[in-house]
């Protein structure tokens, strides 16, 4: 059962985001990020009705896979904060009710987008080399494997459209890199028929599995190989060990991510509150439906990468797979 907390009072506002996250005490005297549902666009304020929806399916599927994300609650706003803080309503623009919370993570070095942003504002050359620098000395390097599995799994490109949704914590064992910001999974943090058909449509296709490497992953038009993908990827990617293509660093995840049945699903969507569904029916068997699709799919997706020059460890060849025991879903 997911932790619930209620909000004890609002510390500060944190970065620039879109969805304006706010630094917050929870009644267990823990800080958290309290992010926000209705963000700011060029056409005006615009309701992201699918976001903690999206991140709280995410960081369940994360635990899954094992892979780092921050600890997360479900949290309660009461009105009295807000009337004790006014601009929480007027600026921030939040309501009462519940919200997605992840724990606040001690020690952060810096998110990555603000520190590529302070970057380029000095002119500083070689970024990708200064990225390099940055990953070398993390202590779970055979965590980013399992990373862009995970992002394969849950269609989360927003860590490779910008410069990545990834945060790096000095702990006891040394500097640890974490996933963050899964509110853009899953096609978009918008309930729309574009959504609803791209959930629909995931599926062992030629249609589908280059409609998702060439829409979401950005292949440079008419070139055949992987683009787009950012410096903060192109950093991390020299960590993924594909030389031997009999034992290789997906292995395990993928295997994993294979290996999920149509039960652990089901309790991925208990203890959800209802408010953070347009429908519930419709939205959850969506929602089941491409994951218990594209769980076959990702396998697919990595050698489409490697073939299209994403892993520069890559040698060639067809990447080999730990198998499904029989009369498995």
């Amino acid at each position: 059962m997911t932790k619930r907390i209620r909000v004890s009072t609002f510390l500060k506002k944190l970065g620039e985001g879109i969805s304006e996250p706010l630094i917050v005490l929870g009644d267990d005297n823990e800080r958290y990020i309290l992010k926000n549902q209705k963000v700011e666009s060029k056409e005006g304020f615009v309701e992201f009705n699918c976001m903690f929806l999206n991140e709280i399916l995410s960081s369940r599927i994360a635990n899954y896979l094992d892979v780092p994300v921050p600890k997360f609650a479900i949290a309660e706003l009461d009105k009295r904060i807000l009337e004790n803080g006014p601009a929480l309503r007027f600026f921030h623009r939040f309501t009462e009710g519940t919200h997605y919370a992840s724990k606040e993570i001690a020690n952060t070095e810096s998110n990555l987008r603000e520190n590529f942003k302070m970057l380029k504002d000095m002119g500083k050359p070689y970024i990708s080399r200064t990225w390099n620098r940055f990953y070398e000395s993390i202590v779970n390097k055979e965590d980013i494997a399992k990373i862009i599995a995970f992002d394969l799994l849950i269609a989360n490109f927003d860590r490779y459209n910008n410069t990545g949704n990834l945060l790096v914590a000095k702990t006891e064992n040394g500097r640890k890199l974490f996933s963050i910001d899964h509110g853009h999974a899953f096609f978009g943090p918008v309930w729309n028929t574009d959504k609803i058909g791209s959930l629909k449509s995931a599926g062992i296709s030629k249609e589908y599995l280059d409609l998702f490497i060439n829409s979401f992953l950005m292949i440079y038009p008419n070139k055949g190989y992987m683009g787009g993908l950012g410096e903060v990827f192109r950093a991390i990617e020299n960590n993924i060990d594909l030389e031997n293509c009999l034992n290789h660093s997906f292995q395990l995840v993928v295997h994993k991510i294979e290996s999920i049945q149509e039960s652990i699903v089901n309790d991925w969507f208990n203890d959800i509150p209802d408010i953070w569904f347009v429908d519930k029916i419709s939205q959850s068997g969506f929602y089941k439906h491409f994951l218990l699709n594209q769980k076959s799919l990702v396998r697919w997706l990595i050698q489409a990468m490697a073939d299209r020059g994403a892993f520069s460890n890559y040698r060639g060849g067809n990447l080999q797979w730990i198998e499904k025991i029989a009369g498995t879903v």
